[in-house]
């Protein structure tokens, strides 16, 4: 529970210390002083009875308590900015912001065409998009931060969520040109072990998906060269530091440019699929049911 001294203006004014990093900067945003919000800090402090920030030579960074502590109170202002936005602009369900949490695959294979279209139609509705793993992503939403995500399989999609299939994509072998050797090729994945491999990090479900695919072949591949985003891989194999697997999507502009091609494997990796996930248990702001709407619409289209 709050103390006598804690209130809600409180945990504002740590929240955007928290988001900034820096006193002074957090000071700017709202609109206080320097001094003012370090006194707040200082209180929240003496209250809770541990630290909640060091300083250093850029301001201040988390403590383990603070850390902890901001997670919740981000969660919490998330809410709020929504719930507020949702109040101001629910006479016009013209305006508006959708908060949408995406993984890159689906971002290029999907979210980007449909972009295209919902802003031409809406162009008074704002969108925020925001980037992370598919189980990240997922997370987010639960918590409130995302009105909508879209993720990429493979990944957990708990069963309290609504997840609908819109679209599957291929991940395809690509090689630079000094791979040119290549081409014109068939080769087996044994042969795609012997040359230099990039992949994303292993904690990623996109490495988790190639690692199996190699191995139900009885095969062990070891990157030479990791990227954390999965949009990264296709300039590391342009400028042929080695093979790897990448969506499709992702490579078609730098294929058709002649930086990348297409190396025919023997056995093609699986299918992906791309959910849109939503949450029935937060409240949807009129912006977010547009988009829905709008992607629910474009999704028959392309069936009929």
């Amino acid at each position: 529970m709050w103390g006598d001294t804690m209130n809600y203006e409180y945990y504002k004014i740590f929240y955007y210390v928290g988001k900034h990093k820096n006193i002074s900067k957090a000071a700017t945003e709202l609109h206080s002083s320097q001094p003012a919000v370090s006194r707040v800090v200082q209180s929240m402090e003496s209250e809770l009875g541990c630290k909640l920030f060091v300083r250093n030579k850029n301001g201040v960074e988390f403590t383990k308590e603070g850390e902890t502590l901001f997670e919740y109170v981000r969660i919490a202002q998330s809410q709020l900015n929504k719930g507020e936005e949702e109040v101001m602009q629910a006479v016009n369900a013209e305006s508006g912001t959708v908060y949408v949490g995406t993984t890159v695959t689906a971002l290029y294979g999907f979210l980007y065409d449909v972009m295209d279209e919902f802003r031409m139609q809406h162009p008074g509705i704002k969108i925020k998009i925001n980037t992370g793993s598919s189980n990240g992503t997922v997370e987010k939403l639960k918590n409130g931060i995302f009105d909508i995500a879209f993720v990429s399989s493979p990944c957990k999609i708990p069963a309290q969520l609504n997840a609908r299939n819109v679209g599957v994509f291929s991940d395809i072998l690509i090689a630079g040109n000094k791979f040119t050797g290549l081409k014109g090729r068939t080769i087996s994945l044994k042969e795609v072990s012997r040359y230099p491999f990039v992949s994303v990090r292993h904690s990623m479900q996109l490495r988790q998906f190639i690692d199996d695919f190699f191995a139900a072949n009885n095969i062990t591949v070891s990157p030479d060269i990791e990227a954390d985003s999965a949009d990264l891989l296709t300039p590391l194999i342009a400028h042929n530091f080695g093979i790897g697997f990448v969506p499709e999507d992702m490579a078609r502009a730098a294929m058709q440019r002649g930086e990348v091609f297409k190396v025919q494997t023997e056995k093609e990796m699986p299918q992906r699929c791309i959910y849109m996930v939503t949450d029935p248990g937060h409240p949807h702001t009129n912006a977010s049911r547009e988009l829905s709407r709008a992607i629910s619409r474009r999704l028959t289209n392309k069936n009929q």
